[in-house]
């Protein structure tokens, strides 16, 4: 068993242990409060935290983390927006703590953290004020007691108290009970150098998880190539929200990054209005990973796709109503796939 795998397992037992704890202290009347546990089951769940912290007191998922930036952590974070709290919870479907959240965000990236705040507290690098904080960091209150996840401009989200749902808020804790803050993830996203190909570094960082994804999945890279020239023309490799899509506004990293084009949203301007065209969420369409591999899907089932010319392709994936824009961003396209991959284009 690697590591990683001894670590998730050690959450899973720890979460068991922790649920099992709150089972314990409901009443006839209810259940207690969130505070409230069993004295063995919650020792028990400590002894566990202690184990992990010793297996990997800095579990902060380095190998990861250098592959995901605070944006993508903000963006994942605020899919869980309305999901109500549960003490213990880490399922998303039934609901989520505040510790729990935070671990599942972080592991949605493929990075892995602890289970309790006290844990969660001690990974990563500190932080030494809110006014150097950037997005995906933790803001850690109450002594330990609390954790969320800091979105920048002032904003935070996280799971609050029983009765409430997981929310995008103010960050109070600029005015009080902050305990500690620390960064995850690197201040800057691992990409090259130098941008390829005139991009900028979010351009870049998006153009890389495109890349990332093709070879993740094993296919060749003229479906990197098919899917950049695609994002090139429909958004200039930019997370693009639409005032006409609710939510999108809230999952985009750049505000200024705005299309109004039907009910297209995200890197490819997937339509998300529901009907038959639909891509699939909002939600979906604003994520670099899981939009990329919808068009992916879509992509790799069209018979004879590595045959096509690049602007053939394309339009067969978005349905263009100017089918000939894509040809002139094949040329860039193949430099930026060159750049970016180890095989190059």
């Amino acid at each position: 068993m690697s590591m990683v795998d001894a670590l998730g397992r050690v959450s899973q037992i720890q979460s068991t242990l922790v649920q099992l704890a709150d089972s314990a202290s409901r009443t006839k009347d209810g259940p207690a409060p969130a505070s409230a546990s069993s004295d063995f089951g919650q020792a028990l769940a400590d002894a566990v935290s202690s184990t992990t912290a010793a297996i990997a007191p800095r579990a902060n998922g380095a190998s990861a983390a250098g592959a995901v930036t605070g944006d993508q952590v903000a963006a994942a974070a605020q899919k869980y927006v309305g999901v109500p709290y549960l003490w213990g919870g880490t399922d998303p479907s039934k609901g989520l703590d505040c510790s729990g959240f935070v671990q599942r965000v972080y592991k949605d990236l493929g990075i892995s953290l602890p289970r309790v705040v006290h844990d969660q507290m001690q990974a990563g690098t500190p932080v030494p004020s809110l006014a150097d904080a950037k997005p995906g960091d933790l803001l850690v209150s109450f002594g330990g007691e609390h954790v969320a996840i800091y979105l920048g401009n002032g904003k935070a989200i996280d799971a609050p108290v029983p009765g409430k749902t997981i929310q995008v808020r103010d960050a109070w804790e600029k005015y009080s009970n902050l305990t500690a803050i620390r960064r995850i993830v690197p201040d800057s996203p691992a990409t090259p150098s130098s941008s390829p190909a005139g991009l900028d570094a979010s351009q870049t960082q998006y153009a890389q998880t495109i890349v990332d994804r093709v070879r993740a999945r094993g296919l060749p890279s003229q479906a990197a190539v098919d899917a950049i020239s695609t994002a090139l023309q429909e958004s200039s490799l930019r997370m693009y929200w639409n005032p006409k899509v609710a939510g999108s506004q809230a999952l985009a990293p750049d505000q200024s990054a705005v299309g109004t084009d039907g009910y297209s949203v995200g890197l490819f301007q997937q339509q998300v209005n529901g009907n038959a065209y639909s891509w699939g969420t909002v939600a979906d369409a604003m994520d670099p990973v899981k939009s990329t591999d919808r068009f992916l899907d879509r992509l790799t089932a069209i018979p004879d796709w590595q045959s096509m010319s690049v602007a053939a392709a394309d339009q067969s994936v978005q349905r263009s109503a100017y089918p000939e824009a894509y040809a002139k961003w094949e040329g860039q396209a193949r430099q930026i796939v060159s750049a970016l991959s180890r095989t190059g284009a």
